[in-house]
């Protein structure tokens, strides 16, 4: 049952509370499905506030950008101070092996050198479906 704040906007439980909290201080990785159809998907990393150094996050995708999957077309974009995409431009049966290997790098990265609790969050409707590329 849903339940209202007085401002209309809807009442959190304690655990959706607990949860968004524990995101604001995480680093947020999420997959995200662009299209079915052709499938078309992207990595989206999201920084808590008070890291320093967002600049390294560019740096390491350039680092492991050519190290594996490189048939696959991708690019970096940095959404605003916190907030990068690693988009593919073109889905292809490599697509989300590239992705998931660049979700495992960013993982092991923020975790040891940031020092970063790493949340990841979504999936792909299509993955391990190559007919659909």
């Amino acid at each position: 049952m849903l339940e209202f704040n007085p401002d209309g906007s809807i009442k959190l439980s304690d655990a959706q509370i607990r949860q968004n909290d524990l995101e604001k201080q995480s680093v947020v990785i999420t997959r995200e499905q662009i299209s079915v159809k052709p499938a078309v998907a992207q990595v989206r990393i999201r920084l808590p506030e008070y890291v320093q150094n967002i600049d390294e996050i560019i740096n390491f995708y350039y680092k492991i950008e050519v190290s594996q999957f490189r048939s696959v077309e991708h690019s970096v974009h940095k959404v605003d101070e916190k907030t990068f995409l690693i988009k593919v431009d073109k889905g292809s049966m490599l697509m989300y092996s590239l992705l998931n290997f660049m979700i495992d790098c960013f993982k092991s990265k923020l975790s040891q050198t940031q020092n970063q609790r790493v949340i990841v969050k979504g999936s792909w409707d299509n993955y391990g479906n190559a007919s659909d590329f």
